[in-house]
C-alpha cells in the first residue's frame, strides 16, 4: 500500500481521516469525534493527553498511471 504517516494535532482530524489508534488503522467518522468542555476534543474516547500527544494520520497516495 502506498501510504505516508504524519503527526498532527487532534484538532486537525476530520471525519473521513484514517488514523493509527491503539496500534490499529481506523477511519474516523463524525460519531467518533466528541467534545467536552473539561477534557477538550476526543477521538474514540481518547483525548490524547489533552492535545499534547500528536495523532498519527495516514495519507493514501493515489495511483495516477495504470498500465494493463
Amino acid at each position: 500500500m502506498n501510504t505516508t504517516e504524519e503527526k498532527v494535532h487532534i484538532s486537525q482530524i476530520r471525519s473521513g481521516d484514517t488514523i493509527i489508534h491503539e496500534g490499529e488503522m481506523q477511519t474516523v467518522c463524525s460519531n467518533n469525534i466528541t467534545y467536552c468542555s473539561f477534557m477538550g476534543i476526543s477521538l474514540f474516547g481518547d483525548c490524547y493527553h489533552l492535545g499534547y500527544k500528536l495523532v498519527t494520520r495516514i495519507i493514501f497516495k493515489r495511483v495516477t498511471n495504470l498500465s494493463l
